[in-house]
């Protein structure tokens, strides 16, 4: 039974074939695949401008920066939200593309007026769901807004080690996922667990205490031996009825003890958790030090509780990075929470 922090394997389980009458969805290894595609075929070229929070993955980065540095970040608070009205002020006559982040299985929103201006200016609207999978797989896919682009990780929620859907117009470009990845990720995984059974652990976590910020460009992985059609066939026969109900019963479990717990201080209101499948369950500490304590211990059980995201040397949100630890959604963690 392999240990991950997107659940355990056993929970994969099979005769689901639902999915594929959504809508029309294109797959790639990775979803940094797909923003490369939105950016190659929208022509977007070093005099464009692109606005994205700055609370955000490093591989987003790496995809942009070869293309252009007109960059601009809009900030991220403690409850995962932005202000409108920086949003507003960012925007030019050269802005591009925008993109909105889901944040653990937490979908973002955006208010009319907002999206009214991003159309009056013809920029490409971008929905960064990769943490939220099974959240709009629930909700049908239906649009809480007027994006042009979706891209979600589903191996961000499901321990499939790779795999990106992605909807909007990418024309005839092919369903991909590398077939060496896969194999790498997997064996990866497999060594992961090794050292998790034989507690090793300690010796691979000397610097995860410490921001890691990261300057390396983009790797296309949509060239190679194709997996998608073996991908596919065990994709097709997932069950995801049954992981998102026992996902949904398990962040319900995770609330109620976090937000009756004097110790832990949670990021997301109620509602929204009640209403979304949690990727993962994010806490705030006042400092740094608080939050590594509790690391230490998930670490010490053999639970990877980690902390979020890679930064790219042009812009971290240090601030969030310092005092946010993400549990992973397993009963194990609970245990371990309550002798804290």
């Amino acid at each position: 039974m392999f240990l991950s922090r997107e659940g355990r394997i056993s929970k994969i389980h099979m005769n689901y074939r639902g999915i594929w009458d959504i809508q029309k969805l294109s797959f790639f290894t990775y979803s940094r695949d797909a923003l490369n595609k939105i950016i190659e075929l929208n022509n977007i070229d070093n005099s464009d401008e692109i606005i994205m929070p700055d609370y955000i993955c490093s591989t987003v980065l790496e995809i942009i920066l070869p293309v252009t540095q007109k960059i601009k970040f809009y900030k991220i608070n403690h409850k995962l939200n932005y202000n409108e009205e920086e949003i507003q002020n960012l925007i030019s006559n050269k802005t591009k593309l925008i993109i909105f982040v889901d944040y653990f299985g937490i979908e973002s929103s955006v208010s009319e007026r907002l999206e009214q201006q991003i159309k009056k200016h013809k920029i490409i609207l971008v929905k960064d769901a990769a943490h939220s999978f099974l959240t709009i797989l629930n909700n049908d896919f239906v649009k809480k807004y007027n994006y042009d682009y979706v891209i979600s990780s589903i191996y961000k929620n499901l321990p499939l080690q790779v795999g990106s859907i992605a909807a909007g117009n990418f024309y005839d470009t092919k369903n991909f996922i590398n077939a060496s990845i896969l194999i790498k990720r997997f064996f990866v995984l497999f060594v992961k667990n090794l050292i998790y059974f034989l507690r090793l652990q300690k010796f691979i976590t000397n610097n995860i205490f410490e921001i890691q910020t990261s300057d390396s460009t983009y790797k296309n992985s949509s060239y190679g031996i194709n997996a998608y059609q073996i991908y596919s066939f065990f994709f097709r026969r997932i069950n995801f009825k049954r992981i998102i109900k026992e996902r949904r019963q398990l962040g319900s479990k995770f609330d109620s003890y976090i937000r009756n717990s004097s110790h832990f201080t949670p990021m997301i209101d109620k509602k929204l958790v009640d209403k979304s499948i949690l990727q993962a369950y994010p806490l705030i500490f006042k400092c740094k030090n608080e939050r590594d304590d509790l690391l230490k211990i998930m670490i010490k059980n053999g639970i990877d509780a980690y902390t979020w995201p890679t930064f790219h040397s042009v812009n971290y949100n240090e601030d969030l990075w310092n005092k946010v630890l993400l549990l992973p959604l397993e009963k194990k963690v609970l245990k371990v929470i309550a002798n804290v």
